[in-house]
């Protein structure tokens, strides 16, 4: 959504180009005058015209507005990347799934709760026999799921406000 939003900012600005600069002056410019004054440069519809000209002002607002929360969003999504990589470094299986985009929420919770088991089976099977665990070896096992889990909390500090995406997903809509 943000490269999309970027995008379409882009194509605002080059369609807008340096007519919000020249609006308020042609908004002043049009105020100042009397009808008949417009009438000789052509203008038969003050209202009309000034309207128009808002209309790229308001168009102008609702790039700002979008440019602002594409930042807000971007940070955010850097700062969570950031934290993730940190927890990937350390071993948890990656976010992203086959097509290099990130996994649905369930879908994770799965890889996740697969990749928890295959270390309590690991770490079982290094010791080559089927016996019940020691207890040092099930202290490190739970204290792996434990650090996990903590780990994974700690990633989802806050939770998702989508609000915000909501809000820029409309105001590119409006855009």
């Amino acid at each position: 959504m943000v490269n999309a939003a970027h995008g379409e900012i882009q194509k605002v600005r080059d369609l807008l180009g340096q007519m919000p600069d020249q609006a308020n002056r042609l908004i002043h410019f049009l105020n100042y005058r009397n009808r008949e004054q417009l009438e000789q440069l052509g203008i038969l519809d003050r209202t009309g015209t000034i309207l128009d000209i808002k209309r790229v002002l308001t168009k102008k607002t609702l790039m700002q507005n979008l440019e602002k929360r594409c930042q807000d969003m971007q940070v955010e999504i850097n700062s969570f990347m950031q934290r993730f990589t940190i927890l990937q470094d350390k071993g948890l299986p990656s976010l992203l799934g086959n097509n290099d985009r990130l996994m649905r929420h369930t879908d994770y919770t799965h890889k996740l709760n697969t990749y928890a088991i295959d270390q309590v089976n690991s770490s079982t099977s290094d010791s080559g026999e089927k016996a019940l665990p020691s207890g040092q070896s099930l202290y490190d096992n739970l204290d792996n799921l434990f650090y996990i889990e903590h780990e994974v909390k700690h990633l989802f500090q806050l939770q998702p406000n989508f609000v915000r995406y909501t809000e820029a997903d409309e105001t590119l809509r409006k855009l």
